[in-house]
């Protein structure tokens, strides 16, 4: 039967405790870090589409429900979309 060294067994146990709260505190920051991704990116997204002029994704959205609505109405009154 083998035997450990208890002073080394203790050595690596305390290290692989110390190595998961490193990775505990890694993973905290990394979610923080992907959050402000997120957040500046839809920062850049809203400048890019002002700054080319273009409608916002929620304002494409509200238009195309806008036309959807519409073209339902018209479909309602015997107009046919041409093919």
């Amino acid at each position: 039967m083998k035997t450990v060294d208890m002073a080394l067994f203790e050595k690596y146990r305390r290290e692989i405790e110390e190595l998961k709260e490193e990775n505990n505190h890694l993973r905290a920051t990394n979610g923080e870090l992907e959050q402000r991704l997120k957040d500046i990116h839809g920062e850049y997204m809203l400048l890019r589409y002002q700054f080319k002029g273009m409608p916002s994704q929620a304002e494409v959205l509200k238009l195309r429900q806008e036309m959807l609505t519409l073209k339902k109405e018209l479909r309602q009154r015997g107009w046919k979309e041409a093919v």
